[in-house]
């Protein structure tokens, strides 16, 4: 779209932006405006002044039978509800009405009748609590517009105010302008309202007041006169919402269809929650009195697999909400209940299941956005969506190629999206919250509660009584049929997911208690191990630690955290990964709940990670504080790391002695996935010490295109590696679009450049890189495929060249959860001063039904023996996964990685190495589980067996049980002391931890 023109002191919205674009592309010509007033469209009526209620700005209906004139509507209610809550006035929604609403229209506004909206809709709207209708009807004739508008009185249906402007096409500024402006007087405070009283504003039906079983079945309902404030009062501006019981399975069903959808057009929905002092059980069952006058949300939009499309599967969410609490019904209707994919599991276990989603963007500021989900048994998972699309793990270990050390291609920035959508918005599920959860299967499908306490999220301070405006949305993933719905439509055409959520109204006057948590634990053990000198098996003695975390909300967006003597051992071990014949240092990532809370404060721009709080080990002391202040995003970790005085020698001046590392962070957000900040980090122990600090921003440019940076320096004092200074600069470029992608990326850094509390396993390079993709939308049985291309090159700083890649790759998704991917690639890597060129090959698989799931991949082709007399041979490496879940409450996963190295002269096998994991789970109650992990490695010939028994309450209270045993061959261990093949017992551990949960 070419640049648009603007006009002095006037915005340029969404939708303006549509209406300029078409202007100015007309030629000007002098406007004759004729403005009539109420009486064009009815008598006046007295009244006296009254404060509006709540209003709708529906899109214009196009009369003219043009359906290229059609934007314009819609442009034009977008504008006006602008403009409206400009004015100061309450707007609960503008710009689109949802596919119940449209045939109220008298003619559908298809040009056999005149476009208005009957009694039927203004009774759907006055039961959503909405007091005043804006709509209007548009004619065209050549260069000619007519635009008629009415105020229309909800609950009487009188129409109070009307306008007519007659004028030329190439000034619709203008006519936006004075329709704007008289809409705006007449509803002001001192406006007279229609028929001689007030709206109704926020008013809920009687009780006894029928509700349509679905959208498809709705019929007219009566127009219930103002009465005083029910339970629970809201309004909803987009998709169906209204008062009502839960229904029964809807007779008359909107099934998706096969392909030719457009999307919808990006408008902003919005829905009024409303306040109930009757809140619900939390058992799953739809029974309580509060859903029979809830808002009601219906009509979700499909992601995928045909982005646009209505659901294939009807949907239905109820929400309310008092001092304390956020709460949400759901009823998750299928046609066939046999393809539904919902298993009893451990918290946060449900990626794979048939799942319901709320997303909560409490400072609009599209940065960030907190997400609950439920399955239909009621088992929970939260996240938090960043508006880069990071799942929490570090960027830098994602690099395409081993040989770079973490510094391969940028990706085309994060969207929080799957390739095709089908999984719904992804986030980092290091993020742990408290709230309650419960599901039940019914004949139909599944239905589930969720409350949500409001001490669980952040979100800015408000006065007494003001409103908060939040981001929000809603998901529904059914993994049978790759199908994910929205409330909220989201387009492939727009890079990111935050920039899309809808609004939330209405939330009020909720509690201003001061959150205080308190978390005290005690872990109990006996710790066994082998004395490799002795050959002697120490069983030791029985130990037990206490600890205490503490945990209080300054404001309800600022937190502080404090731990004591904390318990930072894990529940499950690191995931194995192939050392042998790694050029580079490999990344495991945090996961440890202390640090994982909050981690992505600490994130920057760019891959470079500066903060890994993995190099804090075993700290006796951390203190956190974190949260936002107005637009500054803070963080600060403050701890003391004992197990850097246990890892230098004894004769070492600080043996026994503790580390102490800073992290501080500072982030100013702007506008929409965009900001400016700053970064320190510094660990001292003893006279030694590691200083960074540096700058970064993100700034989203339009609707797809993104460019992001880095620089920092740091200052270094090692007694190994002497006095050591550097600087690191970043930077990339991105578009992400529907059709087209591309990323340009460069990055500095300098061979003096170090951190000690980052991730950073390469130094002494300048690398500059693009990729370039582009993807088909077939929307079929192959839902999307597509190319791309990427290339590489990367010298040191005395200018040679010491990498370079070429490498083409072709991804294909099918429906039905399948999807592969073929690469192939070109490299040079220079080692030990010898330029190596290397041809690779490779795919990835993807294939997941509801008992068994098989995902894996195959790499082969040239590679570098990393050796002091280094050469190329032949390098495979591959990983198969499988999960069987033959019932709702077992699951089996088993994992094998391996890599081979062969020596082209002769055959020879330099190594074979093979990882064997398998995972097995019971989920005996909702809450208690049992874990069995075995593993074994070929070339150590380690086995390695661990049982768990977990019984969780919730995120915070909850007991393990643990048994955990090594063994190793003997040879392995030592042969003189072990001359035998047999395994040995290297490592044995008892362990159990109690954790409970306190919170104020």
């Amino acid at each position: 779209m070419p640049d648009i023109e603007r006009r002095p002191g006037r915005r340029a919205g969404p939708s303006m932006r549509l209406i300029a674009h078409a202007a100015t592309r007309m030629r000007r010509r002098s406007v004759a405006v004729a403005l009539t007033g109420a009486s064009l469209l009815a008598p006046a009526v007295p009244a006296a002044a009254q404060t509006p209620g709540p209003i709708i700005v529906v899109p214009f209906a196009n009369v003219s039978r043009q359906p290229a004139d059609d934007w314009i509507g819609a442009g034009l209610a977008e504008t006006i509800a602008a403009d409206l809550r400009n004015a100061g006035l309450s707007v609960v929604g503008h710009g689109t009405v949802d596919a119940a609403d449209a045939p109220a229209r008298y003619g559908n506004g298809n040009g056999n009748g005149n476009g208005w909206f009957d009694g039927t809709a203004l009774d759907t709207y006055h039961r959503r609590g909405v007091a005043w209708l804006v709509d209007g009807t548009l004619q065209r004739v050549g260069e000619r517009l007519r635009i008629t508008t009415r105020l229309v009185d909800v609950a009487t249906g009188a129409t109070a105010f009307g306008t007519r402007v007659d004028g030329d096409f190439g000034d619709l500024f203008d006519i936006q302008d004075e329709l704007g402006a008289a809409l705006a007087g007449h509803l002001s405070t001192d406006s007279r309202t229609a028929a001689g009283r007030a709206p109704a504003a926020g008013v809920a039906p009687p009780a006894s007041t029928p509700r349509p079983e679905s959208v498809a079945s709705a019929a007219p309902a009566r127009i219930v006169p103002a009465e005083p404030e029910r339970n629970v009062t809201g309004a909803l501006a987009f998709g169906e919402a209204g008062a009502g019981a839960p229904p029964a399975r809807p007779q008359g069903r909107r099934p998706g269809r096969g392909g030719g959808f457009t999307p919808t057009p990006r408008t902003r929905p919005t829905v009024v929650i409303g306040r109930t002092s009757n809140p619900p059980d939390i058992d799953g069952r739809l029974d309580d009195s509060v859903w029979e006058t809830a808002t009601h949300i219906t009509d979700f939009i499909q992601i995928a697999p045909i982005e646009g499309a209505p659901g294939t599967e009807e949907t239905e969410v109820w929400m309310a909400y008092d001092n304390d609490h956020l709460y949400f019904a759901f009823y998750a209707h299928y046609t066939r209940p046999e393809v539904m994919r919902i298993n009893r599991a451990d918290r946060e276990e449900i990626r794979g299941d048939d799942r319901m989603s709320v997303l909560f963007d409490p400072f609009l500021d599209q940065q960030r956005a907190y997400q609950f989900e439920v399955n239909g048994y009621g088992v929970q998972s939260d996240s938090l969506v960043n508006a880069d699309g990071s799942t929490g793990f570090s960027r830098s270990s994602g690099s395409s190629s081993a040989s770079r050390g973490g510094s391969g291609p940028r990706r085309s920035g994060g969207s929080g999206m799957s390739q095709s959508g089908q999984f719904g918005i992804r986030g980092d599920q290091s993020w742990d919250a408290l709230f309650d959860t419960a599901g039940q299967v019914v004949d139909d499908g599944w239905t589930a509660e969720m409350r949500i306490p409001f001490k669980s999220l952040r979100y800015p301070s408000r006065a007494g009584g003001e409103d908060h405006r939040w981001g929000f949305q809603i998901t529904r993933v059914i993994r049978d049929k790759s199908e994910a719905q929205s409330w909220s439509p989201i387009s492939r055409g727009v890079a990111g997911q935050l920039t899309q959520f809808g609004v939330l109204e209405g939330l009020s006057d909720m509690s201003r208690s001061r959150n205080l948590e308190f978390l005290p634990e005690l872990t109990g053990f006996r710790l066994g191990s082998l004395d490799r000198d002795t050959g002697v098996f120490d069983r030791g003695d029985p130990g037990g630690e206490p600890g205490l975390g503490v945990k209080y909300g300054i404001t309800p967006n600022l937190t502080a955290d404090i731990t004591f003597n904390p318990d930072f051992s894990q529940i499950e071990s690191d995931r194995p990964q192939i050392e042998t014949n790694q050029r580079f240092q490999l990344f495991y990532p945090e996961q440890r709940p202390f640090f994982l809370e909050g981690q992505e404060i600490f994130q920057t721009a760019t891959p470079l990670t500066l903060v890994h709080t993995r190099t804090i080990a075993d700290p006796d002391f951390g203190g956190k504080l974190t949260g936002k202040v107005g637009r500054t995003t803070l963080g600060v970790v403050v701890a003391d790391d004992v197990a850097a005085g246990r890892l230098v020698d004894d004769t070492h001046p600080e043996y026994g002695g503790t580390a102490q590392t800073v992290l501080g962070r500072a982030r100013y957000d702007f506008y929409a996935e965009s900001y400016l900040g700053a970064i320190m980090t510094d660990r001292e122990f003893g006279n030694d010490h590691n200083r960074v600090a540096g700058v970064d921003g993100r700034f989203r440019l339009g609707r797809t295109h993104r460019i992001s940076f880095l620089a920092a320096g740091s200052e270094t004092r090692d007694a190994d590696l002497g006095a050591l200074s550097g600087a690191a600069v970043e930077a990339d470029f991105s578009k992400q679009g529907r059709n087209l992608s591309y990323n340009v990326a460069y990055s500095s850094i300098d061979p003096g450049f170090h951190t000690n509390t980052g991730f950073l396993p390469r130094v002494d390079l300048q690398q500059t890189s693009g990729t370039v993709s582009y993807r088909w939308w077939p929307e079929s049985n192959l839902m999307t495929w597509g190319p791309s291309a990427t290339y590489l090159r990367l010298y040191d700083h005395a200018g040679v060249l010491q990498d370079e890649q070429l490498q083409g790759m072709a991804s294909f998704s099918f429906r039905n959860n399948m999807a592969i991917t073929g690469m192939v690639n070109r490299d040079l890597e220079r080692y030990g001063a010898i330029d190596f060129r290397k041809t690779g090959y490779g795919f990835f698989g993807v294939m997941s039904a509801r008992i068994l799931s098989i995902y894996g991949g195959y790499n082969w082709g040239d590679g570098i023996l990393y050796a002091d007399d280094p050469y190329l041979g032949r390098s495979t490496i591959g990983n198969v996964n499988f999960r069987f879940q033959p019932t709702s409450r077992l699951r089996t996963e088993f994992n094998m990685v391996s890599s081979d190295f062969v020596n082209p002269i002769g055959g020879e096998g330099i190594f074979h190495v093979k990882i064997f994991r398998s995972r097995n789970t019971y989920q005996f109650t909702d809450r208690l589980l049992v874990r069995h992990i075995a593993e074994h490695n070929t070339q150590s010939v380690t086995v390695g067996n661990n049982i768990l028994f977990t019984y969780r309450i919730n995120a915070g209270t909850v007991v393990f049980l643990g048994y955990d045993d090594r063994f190793q061959r003997g040879t392995e261990i030592d042969s003189l002391l072990f001359p035998f093949n047999s395994l040995q017992r290297t490592n044995r551990a008892f362990f159990g931890k109690l954790s409970y949960l306190f919170r104020y």
